[in-house]
């Protein structure tokens, strides 16, 4: 019994006490066609709820403020800008641009990460002995859900795209996922940001129009 208990509280320890650190960041490949237009990107308004931001008992969380590496705002348009910029989306993408054909805006509505004892884990511990056949007592959740605007340099809307991506698994006290928060996250983000590309590609010949 004795030993079941320090195995129990070692679990918890190690979900509850693991340190990650956290930097938004998008993985994908160059694109096949480019948009002929030269592109200022603003940086993203922050539109997440707090609890995005909160961290974990028993766990992780990707965007608490001692994990994520910066502002959120911050990291997320550079990492939007190095992939469009480097995977060659459009002609020019910068921050700052003279004369830009467009001006793109964006809005982060869900941004999170988050690993450690589910509610089931914590109800359960009175009948712990139950974790050791295998019980879901671990959740690995996320969302990343992005809104992309283009404007003329007049503020007039010319398109707006959403992107999408999330992620909900359960894992037993075999299978720890709160150090692999980062890379699951950045997927999810990586998906998200694809989503854009390829509504803009889809749309590339109506910019060429305006």
């Amino acid at each position: 019994m004795f030993k079941k208990l320090i195995v129990i509280v070692l679990t918890l320890l190690v979900s509850g006490c693991a340190t990650i650190s956290y930097k938004p960041s998008v993985s994908l490949p160059v694109s096949s066609k480019t948009i002929k237009a030269t592109v200022q990107i603003n940086t993203f308004d922050d539109k997440t709820p707090s609890d995005d931001k909160d961290g974990k008992v028993g766990g992780v969380s990707a965007t608490a403020p001692d994990t994520l590496s910066g502002n959120l705002s911050d990291e997320v348009t550079s990492a939007v800008l190095t992939d469009f910029s480097n995977e060659l989306i459009f002609d020019t993408i910068k921050r700052k641009v003279d004369n830009p054909d467009y001006i793109m805006k964006g809005t982060i509505n869900r941004f999170y990460g988050k690993a450690g004892i589910n509610a089931g884990g914590w109800i359960t511990i009175p009948i712990d002995i139950i974790w050791f056949f295998g019980v879901p007592v671990v959740t690995s959740e996320g969302m990343v859900d992005l809104t992309v605007e283009l404007y003329k340099p007049d503020n007039t809307l010319i398109a707006k795209y959403n992107g999408k991506s999330e992620y909900d698994e359960l894992y037993t006290i075999y299978n720890n996922p709160t150090l692999s928060t980062p890379s699951k996250l950045n997927k999810c983000f990586s998906d998200a940001v694809n989503q854009i590309r390829e509504q803009l590609l889809k749309d590339m010949d109506k910019f060429s129009k305006i």
